[in-house]
């Protein structure tokens, strides 16, 4: 996991910052808005019609069943 993590930090801050901010200006408009709709089409194929804000509501219920809803338990106090 801590590999994983090492890993993944510095990609996704790459992705934030370098990657999805210059697609903007490599992608024509219209083709990014016609991708952004056909991202929104496969996430209500995939998740239902509530999409990704529906499973969101569904993994909370399930770490309120297990009693891991509450980050702050699990959060050291400083």
């Amino acid at each position: 996991m801590a590999a994983f993590i090492r890993m993944y930090e510095p990609h996704e801050a790459r992705e934030d910052t370098v990657v999805f901010p210059a697609m903007r200006d490599v992608i024509p408009p219209k083709e990014f808005t016609k991708m952004a709709e056909t991202f929104e089409d496969e996430e209500h194929r995939r998740f239902g019609a509530a999409g990704f804000t529906g499973i969101v509501g569904q993994v909370a219920d399930i770490e309120k069943t297990l009693g891991i809803y509450d980050l702050n338990q699990f959060t050291p106090r400083v």
